[in-house]
């Protein structure tokens, strides 16, 4: 039965529709200390101070219902944070340089989905945690839901260290909510011993036309990451707007179902890394860990188009501890400080020079720091309109069923 697919309506509001996993590098959680109401604001647009547990902040307003922190740094020493991030992102050797530099306090929460971290500020309008880590899409459904605080990110002394690829994102274009944290890409691995040269993949188009020699495929159980393969595969890109671009793309994978082995986000570095599964779609951290246990694996750039994501650093709409929160954010900017969270993540560096600062063994491969050649073939995931959405639901349930 063939499906109907819709045109996109220009509908622009940001839809919560990404990824729902991610791979834990380190479970850990945290238990927060108290974090003190906020006084009410006699009205919109007022200026007022808050009283947090660190001493007050000075420089946060109210203005037509969006929470700004746009005034002068100022370096905290001594007070308190409160931040809620992926697993892994935060290790313990960074939490207590952080401290002994600072002075600052930190306590750390996590979570497993954008969806989640969503839904806990939705719920508190923004207050418990004066530092949240979301994915690029995820900025701007926040931005548009008011949940986080206007800084502007170039008041910061060390922004000048963010390399010029991540200084204008889609989702902030002027750098004014948040920070590029972590960057990773979706690509295909494989292993070399196991298949000829002549058989490895190099685009999506091979990869959903595997060879006998492949064996069973591994598969992430990710809407975006399957439908905007797909449609790269058959010629077109994400967000499509032709009706037949995602039948094309339907079609192909159907055709593509029989020869799944895992539909899965979970456990990939391992099947992989084992030789459970020979070719896979693959997360560029999975893919680091994979490698790292077996040096025969490889990963791939599609030719057709490599998903890259990048998680960032916002402060919530409900921080109480704003200098506090700055100074973490600029500290982060220094890439002396950033490379143990590189290191912990499997990810290579957003700030300049920080590449340089890994470890060797890192380096010397692509998953952590691309060539030019490979970095021309990574495109940012980005946010497509609800109804192109409503496109990829179809598509990736038709696929599951």
């Amino acid at each position: 039965m063939m499906n109907v697919y819709m045109n996109d309506v220009n509908d622009d509001r940001p839809q919560a529709l990404r990824k729902t996993s991610q791979t834990p590098f380190r479970i850990s959680k945290i238990v927060r200390s108290c974090v003190k109401v906020l006084a009410a604001a006699l009205c919109s647009g007022l200026v007022f101070g808050l009283a947090g547990c660190s001493g007050g902040v000075s420089d946060v307003s109210v203005s037509g219902g969006t929470a700004e922190a746009t005034g002068p740094y100022h370096e905290a020493k001594g007070g308190e944070l409160h931040i809620y991030t992926w697993a892994g992102y935060m290790p313990d050797s960074v939490i207590k340089a952080f401290e002994k530099d600072t002075g600052i306090t930190l306590s750390v929460d996590t979570f497993d989905s954008n969806e989640a971290l969503e839904a806990k500020l939705q719920s508190t309008g923004g207050e418990g945690y004066d530092i949240v880590m979301p994915s690029d899409y995820m900025v701007e459904q926040l931005k548009y839901e008011g949940l986080l605080m206007k800084f502007d990110v170039n008041s910061l002394p060390n922004a000048k260290n963010i390399k010029q690829e991540f200084r204008n994102p889609y989702y902030d274009s002027k750098m004014q909510y948040s920070i590029p944290y972590i960057v990773s890409y979706t690509g295909i691995v494989y292993d070399a011993k196991s298949i000829p040269e002549s058989d490895a993949p190099t685009s999506w188009k091979d990869f959903f036309h595997p060879k006998a020699s492949w064996g069973k495929t591994q598969l992430l159980n990710d809407q975006i990451e399957i439908v905007n393969a797909a449609l790269r595969a058959v010629g077109s890109d994400q967000c499509a707007t032709k009706p037949q671009d995602y039948q094309n793309a339907s079609d192909l994978l159907q055709s593509y179902k029989s020869k799944v082995g895992v539909l899965s986000s979970e456990g990939v570095a391992d099947r992989l890394a084992s030789g459970e599964q020979k070719v896979g779609m693959a997360w560029s951290y999975d893919a680091y860990q994979a490698m790292a246990s077996n040096p025969d694996l490889r990963f791939v750039f599609p030719s057709d188009g490599a998903n890259k994501f990048v998680d960032n650093v916002a402060i919530s709409r409900g921080a109480k501890n704003i200098d506090q929160a700055k100074t973490f954010i600029n500290w982060m900017l220094d890439p002396q400080n950033r490379t143990a969270v590189e290191q912990n993540a499997g990810a290579g560096s957003v700030l300049n020079g920080g590449d340089d600062l890994l470890p060797e063994d890192m380096r010397d491969k692509n998953v952590i720091v691309p060539s030019a050649d490979e970095l021309k073939h990574a495109i940012l995931e980005k946010r497509c309109s609800n109804k192109l959405n409503d496109n990829y639901t179809m598509m990736f349930e038709d696929f599951r069923s």
